[in-house]
């Protein structure tokens, strides 16, 4: 193991205060250490522009963001241990700096020498260990590529690359999936779903020498680098024809062949945009737009036809804002037992109540909040709010049977999962047997045993948890058996599809057949006409949510419609 002096360790000093920090610093120079100092609103740009190994935090006690920029620091950058010092420390600050995730403390006023080497001996030594977990870390453990978290992270240093040089540089961002990989799934089952995704990511691996990830199921995205003196239009094409006619070759699975065509969105930068999510998503509208145009084909994104055309300003520093300011919202959509017509439920779901811009929904800033790590501190959030509401209802002397709200991959991946939940939950009373967490298929089983531990001691607290967007990725039957998954809901795609598609008749079917068979609540989302109810209704389907009985509604509306017991039956809509 390096020694503390020869490890020349670059620590960054974050004082808003203002006190002396020259004590601390000549410390840390004894100790052959490196020292940057800035406020907190500079810290995310020193620590873009150096390579920080320690975070020293400085916490008066006047100081009420202190925990806020606390946990930011933690979420955001988690391989770089925080310290949090000030001149004295008491038990109390202490103890709730170390819940907030702090990795060591400092009184300045007591200490020696050897305690500072003491505290950068050990927390350079998780620093390091974090760095290698990560590095072991950044590729999908299906294809071997890099994960869709690493691939944000370089493509994001690409384009501020782009945006601070004067370059010519230009870059084709193109998302890619197969048609029809869900039915072949159904259909073969997953082992064989799994050779065909290798297969595409080994085929886009030798058509590009850009950045390649799997998104997720069969969903590649990969960033091209087009040359200033190449023909933009020219080279797209040809490189939209190669995947074209590289994926739609025969995927051979033992004795199995199959043809499986492909369609293919592409974003353009500088053209489109410079911002990553708001590239990530044109290509991926301009991927839907060609999928439904026509079978293997591609569609470069229209500026025009996007409420993006003009310039959008990142939103990270607003979300920060937000979450001091606790400019957030829960809103609730019902979940109605079919057969009755009774409200049993609602589904939590957030939106944004900006000061300026007024409500704004989730599409637009949860991916920024999973990309940045904010997602866990508005997460905590939802289920305070959550555990609040359930409270005001019960004291109104009105009952639900599960409130529900979702749960990131992002939030597993924070240590203190459990841990924070059973705080909130023993603060604020929150009835456990009422509260359910709903999980995508994609956060289940992108991190498995991750996930999994996760959820097993989150159900000790007495949580259960439903299955959202059920049918639309992998599900292995064996986890759904052993997990603590009280409840599946069907996507809306299929429900959707149920009036006027067989296959999709033929999906939800097996699904609410699959339901019963082990012993799971169903339930519809986006159900929306009456027709899709009925065929609910006819094959067994428990429960449903969606715009026919009402939209997502803010706590009072929701109160007044569970109070006036609002019914709308299956034999009513029948007759209507």
């Amino acid at each position: 193991m390096l020694s503390v002096a020869s490890s020349k360790a670059e620590c960054l000093i974050i004082d808003s205060c203002g006190i002396d920090t020259s004590s601390i610093i000549k410390q840390l120079q004894r100790q052959q250490c490196s020292v940057i100092q800035c406020s907190f609103d500079q810290a995310s740009e020193r620590l873009t522009q150096s390579n920080v190994q320690l975070i020293f935090l400085h916490s008066c006690h006047t100081d009420t963001n202190a925990l806020s920029e606390l946990h930011y620091l933690r979420q955001t950058y988690p391989r770089i241990p925080v310290i949090l010092f000030d001149e004295y420390l008491d038990a109390e600050r202490i103890n709730t700096s170390m819940l907030w995730q702090a990795n060591d403390f400092i009184s300045t006023a007591l200490c020696t020498d050897d305690t500072l080497q003491r505290v950068l001996r050990y927390n350079l030594k998780v620093y390091q260990y974090h760095t290698e977990i990560e590095r072991l870390n950044q590729l999908d453990p299906l294809t071997g590529m890099i994960h869709r978290q690493q691939f944000y992270k370089e493509f994001g240093e690409k384009l501020s690359s782009l945006k601070t040089t004067d370059t010519s540089s230009q870059f084709a961002l193109i998302c890619v999936d197969l048609d029809g990989f869900n039915r072949f799934n159904n259909l073969h089952g997953y082992a064989a779903g799994d050779s065909v995704v290798k297969k595409m990511g080994k085929r886009l691996t030798k058509l590009s020498s850009g950045l390649i990830s799997r998104q997720g199921n069969d969903e590649f995205i990969m960033l091209q680098p087009i040359c200033a003196n190449e023909n933009l239009t020219q080279s797209i094409t040809a490189l939209c024809n190669q995947i074209m006619h590289s994926l739609t070759e025969p995927y051979q699975y033992l004795d199995l062949e199959v043809i499986l065509p492909c369609s293919i969105g592409v974003a353009l930068s500088p053209k489109h945009s410079c911002e990553t999510d708001i590239l990530i998503n044109q290509a991926t509208q301009a991927r839907i737009q060609a999928k439904q145009q026509s079978c293997c084909s591609y569609a470069v994104f229209e500026q025009q036809d996007s409420h993006s055309k003009q310039p959008q300003a990142p939103i990270e520093h607003e979300l920060i804002n937000a979450i001091r300011r606790n400019e957030f919202e829960l809103f609730y959509q019902p979940r109605i037992d079919i057969m009755s017509g009774n409200i049993i439920g609602a589904e939590g779901l957030v939106r944004w109540r900006h000061p300026e811009k007024g409500l704004i929904y989730p599409d637009a800033f949860i991916p920024t909040a999973e990309r940045t790590g904010l997602i866990v501190p508005i997460g905590y959030w939802v289920i305070q709010q959550a555990g609040l509401d359930i409270q005001r209802l019960i004291s109104s002397g009105l009952r639900i049977k599960k409130m529900s709200i979702n749960l990131s991959f992002r939030q597993f991946q924070d240590s203190y999962l459990s841990q924070t939940i059973q705080r909130l939950i023993n603060k604020y009373a929150i009835d456990t047997t009422i509260l359910e967490f709903e999980l995508t298929e994609s956060a289940l089983f992108n991190n498995e045993r991750h996930v999994r531990e996760g959820i097993e001691a989150l159900h000790k607290l007495g949580i259960n948890f439903s299955l959202d967007d059920f049918g639309t990725g992998y599900s292995s039957f064996s986890l759904l058996q052993k997990l603590p998954i009280s409840s599946l809901k069907i996507d809306r795609s299929f429900v959707g599809g149920a009036s006027h598609n067989a296959d999709d008749r033929e999906i939800v079917k097996a699904l609410i057949r699959l339901a019963h068979s082990l012993n799971k609540e169903i339930i519809a989302e986006g159900v929306e006409t009456m027709g899709q109810l009925n065929f609910l209704t006819c094959h067994g389907c428990h429960q449903a949510q969606g715009y026919l009985y009402s939209k997502p509604v803010p706590y009072e509306e929701f109160k007044a419609l569970l109070k006036n017991g609002y019914q709308l039956t299956a034999e009513s809509t029948a007759m209507q």
